[in-house]
């Protein structure tokens, strides 16, 4: 998870982590311009000064949309199978992230291809294609969007239990009891897990239960919501950071940059936290696509195995509904 990020989101705390320790590991360091080569023509050239030195801002911006994906990781089960798959599109015209969570069992048309599988299994299918690794996951996540995915950003889920230790821990309002029989546990096993409702303040390991626990009455809809409530504290517990503790910091930009995976460049995420910074919560908008009925749960055999899916309610592959109503949500 990134600290301060561009969608204060998961990233929200990548953001955070990355910017302070870039800046602390450049003080008393000569500020330098970055200069790109510019795609118009082989002999322009773009000037692209970090925001802090460049006090002129154009006056609109198109949104950009970022897709931010979280897998258990090593020593789990299915280790790559994306359980977190976010859409945070921000408006800098607006002040404005809006949130779109995409439910990982929804059986999706593999790109370029006549096979179907989960839309978490997408990550997983191409992850030794490096450098093209998340091109099929955008790809899909554009079609059933609407959405242009402008970047990418991979978690490592282990990352969110040392980040919230790190923080010493998130007060969470539990909205209601959770007992979990079938949580998983090591060597495809099973574990309980139980929390009650009302404020609690987890740690990282009970923190990362919550947001991986999918056997409620609302499966996987109940853990997009959780996930998105953790996501939001951690953004609390980063933007109160000092940035003279210098150890915490450190510490968070270690845990963050051995776990994830993004397109983007330092000096980006420098200049998307200065535009989101001073973000009001209430600006971050959960728009919870469970409950407009676009989706029925299913079964049927993948790879010989019976599984539970999850279906557009208009037909599989039919996402005109769901691209109709972010293109609403997003203009508001």
């Amino acid at each position: 998870m990134k600290p301060k990020f561009i969608f204060v989101i998961i990233i929200v705390l990548l953001l955070a982590g990355l910017m302070f320790a870039w800046q602390w590991f450049n003080l008393g360091q000569p500020r330098i311009f970055e200069i790109k080569k510019s795609t118009q023509s082989a002999s322009s050239w773009e000037f692209n000064p970090p925001n802090f030195l460049w006090p002129i801002k154009a006056s609109e911006k198109e949104p950009e949309n970022f897709l931010l994906l979280g897998a258990p990781g090593q020593g789990n089960d299915a280790p790559d199978l994306t359980d977190t798959i976010l859409v945070a599109s921000f408006d800098a015209n607006k002040n404005k992230i809006f949130l779109f969570s995409l439910p990982r069992d929804l059986l999706i048309k593999i790109p370029d291809q006549e096979n179907y599988t989960k839309l978490n299994a997408l990550y997983a299918f191409n992850r030794k294609n490096t450098n093209r690794e998340f091109n099929s996951l955008i790809k899909k996540t554009e079609e059933i969007t609407g959405l242009k995915i402008n970047h990418y950003i991979f978690v490592d889920l282990q990352t969110v239990k040392n980040i919230v230790d790190i923080l010493g821990g998130v007060n969470i309002l539990v909205q209601k009891d959770i007992i979990d029989e079938k949580f998983p546990g090591p060597d495809n096993s099973f574990q309980a897990f139980e929390i009650k409702a009302g404020w609690r303040y987890l740690d990282g390991e009970t923190a990362l239960k919550y947001i991986r626990s999918r056997h409620s009455l609302g499966g996987d809809f109940d853990r997009i919501g959780r996930q998105q409530e953790v996501i939001q504290a951690l953004k609390q517990k980063v933007l109160t950071l000092n940035f003279w503790d210098f150890k915490k910091v450190i510490e968070i930009y270690q845990a963050l940059s051995a776990n994830i995976k993004t397109d983007l460049s330092l000096w980006q995420i420098q200049n998307y936290w200065q535009d989101i910074k001073e973000l009001p919560g209430e600006n971050i908008v959960r728009n919870e696509l469970a409950s407009q009925n676009f989706f029925i749960g299913d079964q049927m055999l993948l790879g010989n195995e019976l599984a539970s899916i999850i279906k557009p309610t208009a037909g599989v592959e039919n996402y005109e509904e769901i691209r109709a109503y972010i293109t609403e949500a997003v203009s508001k």
